[in-house]
């Protein structure tokens, strides 16, 4: 009766990790699907004709839009944004806020330099002509937040405009351009920013580990109680007659 029990809990336990685990690997997949109607979403603005950046009210479906925008660069109020890394090289970003003849600006990551510390750079060398013509990717850096130290250059993780609006005296469009070429005469040290890449992500390997989860959940525990076990059958211990062997005695 115990050996019964024993493997009646085994097999509640095994069959409710394994649903979980499925639940996990059905959301996984899930997740693999939404990401492909994004990327399919991304892919298609990319392909849309280059717009000129004219107002500050950009809706949400002008991100990843490729713009256009001319203006003054204001580089009293330059940002860089520490901690970044491209191809594995230690780097900063730097942010320029670019004001229009319209009257607000856009911050433009001109482009991302090494920085062995991910911190410093020199600012200096990396000036340009004031007005410019700029071209570039719309992205959303969403998460950022207001450095304790406030003085220019600001020192931030991500040049987030809607956290740095009150820093600014002028408004600053939502969403922060990409520049993706560099003018003529740019800085020797200064190189494009990378654009986001439209992968899959790992979402569908992510999946096949939680089935495979749920397998050994499954089985595992069947194992341990023993579910699987053959009975040995019983042996015969009856002693039969011993054969014996007898050969006429040699005449």
């Amino acid at each position: 009766m115990e050996a019964i029990l024993r493997r009646v809990i085994a097999t509640v336990l095994a069959l409710g990790t394994a649903g979980v685990c499925v639940r996990l690997g059905l959301w996984q997949i899930d997740r693999h699907e939404q990401r492909k109607a994004s990327n399919a979403v991304i892919a298609a603005r990319i392909e849309q004709d280059t717009v000129v950046l004219m107002s500050a009210d950009l809706p949400d479906s002008m991100e990843y839009r490729m713009i256009r925008a001319v203006g003054v660069f204001d580089r009293s109020r330059e940002i860089v944004e520490q901690g970044r890394a491209v191809n594995g090289v230690p780097a900063v970003y730097v942010a320029t806020p670019l004001v229009t003849p319209e009257g607000f600006a856009v911050l433009v990551e001109r482009g991302w330099v090494p920085s062995a510390s991910a911190r410093a750079v020199d600012l200096v060398a990396l000036r340009e002509p004031d007005t410019s013509h700029v071209e570039g990717m719309l992205l959303r850096l969403d998460g950022g937040s207001v450095p304790l130290d406030t003085s220019w250059p600001l020192y931030v993780r991500r040049a987030d405009p809607a956290v740095l609006q009150p820093l600014f005296p002028y408004p600053l469009a939502p969403l922060v351009l990409r520049r993706t070429i560099l003018p003529p005469g740019a800085p020797a040290g200064l190189r494009p920013a990378p654009l986001p890449q439209l992968t899959a992500g790992p979402h569908l390997s992510y999946a096949l580990q939680w089935f495979a989860f749920a397998m050994i959940a499954v089985i595992g525990p069947l194992i341990a109680a023993g579910v699987f076990t053959k009975r040995a059958s019983p042996r015969n211990t009856d002693a039969g007659p011993l054969l014996t062997s007898t050969r006429p005695d040699a005449k």
